[in-house]
């Protein structure tokens, strides 16, 4: 039996180095190898202004908490912010020393739904992580698997109400009441319920077309058969096979036809995948239209028909039918079946790992551009996870990434990146203040108390 340990140990006094208490194999020890992160400083300029208010806290650090978060699967800042405080890798990572205090929850809660809402630096962001994937061989950008998923809205059904459409405004013609002149009534506009309904309907079963959430308007009504109705957004990703890296997302409504976002989808992949060859997708993204725009662009669509475009007798009739039977044909190919499979291990897998993981189960700041940037931060984690799993110089030791790369995140003074090209961005004005980080290697006398 071991000796029983006291409260004396936690009251010594020690002089310890941050960084000899981090391990080599350590995730955030390999991200800080092989990420130069100085491209957000010069990415967050436009969002600062020089000589006016207090020292801001460095961009680099609030990014690098948003990318834990997601790494994390932390939903919470003010848990992120404790996490944080207490990890020694997390405090590494952030170039924190013991003694120092985080930012403030607020500030992180500020910088992600307000300060950079617009979704520029996290595109920027994850345009980068997909640029290391490319160097490190981790992207091959000939086929890629494309799947949508739905993420439960930051808002209750109880928070639906009828959806109203302006019928009448006041007459064009009404004068506005002015010196010597009578003034007339205002005749308020008139709205109606958006689909008109007759009789009692007591058991009436909400709908987009009927109602409309007062939390979060730009979320919609979304169920599998069966099963009760959800407020979601939708997100979508596309994944190359070789290493599961996310090559482009999207998040947007959950209205509308889903196959509509695949030619968005593509265009986005265009930077890590120039030489697309074949995309693979579910039937959801069956469609004529979809076939034909993917035909136009040259590239072999996996997209099998659902039963209702197929001919009962196995005579087509019309374009439809046609391109429906050439596209089941294609897919009972044997590419075809490669490319099921690969769907369904890589799209669905990375979407699981990102509801699950990531925190992509739900949204948690309302509106559209919010769950953007929240996807946004989810692929980028995942693809820094993917890096620092498969890139052999972070996970033996060594000290930095090869210069290749290196050499090609530098900030736009010394060379712009193919990322940066892709971006076409306005960044580019310093920070008006800049906060260097301690060095890590520092040695302080603590208390472990």
């Amino acid at each position: 039996m071991g000796a029983l340990k006291g409260q004396e140990e936690t009251l010594q006094v020690a002089m310890v180095c941050l960084d000899e208490l981090v391990p080599e194999d350590c995730r955030y020890r390999r991200l800080d190898r092989l990420v130069d992160w100085s491209f957000v400083r010069e990415a967050a300029g436009r969002y600062y202004v020089d000589e006016v208010g207090r020292p801001s806290i460095d961009p680099v650090v609030l990014v690098k908490l948003l990318v834990v978060a997601a790494l994390e699967g932390i939903g919470s800042t003010r848990e992120l912010c404790r996490t944080a405080g207490l990890r020694l890798d997390l405090r590494r990572f952030l170039g924190y020393g013991f003694h120092e205090r985080l930012p403030a929850h607020q500030t992180l809660s500020h910088a992600q739904t307000r300060r950079f809402v617009d979704g520029a630096l996290f595109e920027r962001l994850f345009l980068r992580s997909l640029e290391l994937c490319k160097q490190h061989g981790l992207v091959e950008g000939t086929h890629l698997s494309v799947d949508g998923f739905h993420a439960e809205a930051n808002a209750a059904l109880a928070s639906l109400r009828a959806s109203l459409a302006l019928v009448a405004v006041a007459e064009p013609g009404v004068e506005e009441p002015g010196e010597g002149k009578p003034s007339r009534p205002f005749a308020p506009p008139q709205f109606t319920l958006a689909e008109p309904r007759s009789g009692p309907t007591p058991k009436r079963r909400s709908s987009n077309q009927t109602s409309i959430s007062r939390t979060d308007p730009e979320a919609k009504l979304r169920g599998k058969p069966g099963q009760r109705p959800h407020l979601v957004y939708r997100g979508q990703v596309a994944v190359d096979p070789k290493a599961r890296c996310v090559v482009a997302c999207l998040g947007e409504k959950a209205d509308g036809y889903e196959g509509d976002a695949l030619a968005p989808i593509l265009d986005r992949a265009r930077f890590a995948s120039p030489q697309l060859e074949s995309v693979g997708a579910d039937s959801g993204f069956a469609a004529e239209r979809v076939w034909r725009g993917l035909d136009k662009r040259g590239i072999t669509a996996y997209v099998p028909p659902q039963p209702t475009m197929l001919p009962t007798d196995g005579e087509p009739r019309g374009e439809a039918q046609r391109a429906a039977l050439a596209a089941r044909r294609r897919c009972k190919s044997e590419r075809g079946v490669w490319a099921h499979k690969q769907r369904m291990g890589d799209a669905e897998g990375v979407i699981g790992e990102l509801k699950n993981r990531h925190g992509l189960d739900r949204v948690r700041s309302r509106g559209t551009p919010r769950f953007h940037v929240q996807l946004l931060l989810g692929c980028t984690a995942l693809n820094y996870k993917r890096l620092a799993e498969h890139v052999p110089q972070a996970a033996n030791g060594v000290a930095s990434a090869p210069q290749a790369a290196a050499s090609d995140l530098r900030p736009a003074a010394t060379g712009a990146c193919p990322a940066d090209q892709r971006a076409q961005d306005l960044f580019g004005h310093p920070l008006g203040r800049q906060l260097s980080a301690p060095p890590n290697t520092s040695t302080y006398t603590i208390c472990l108390n």
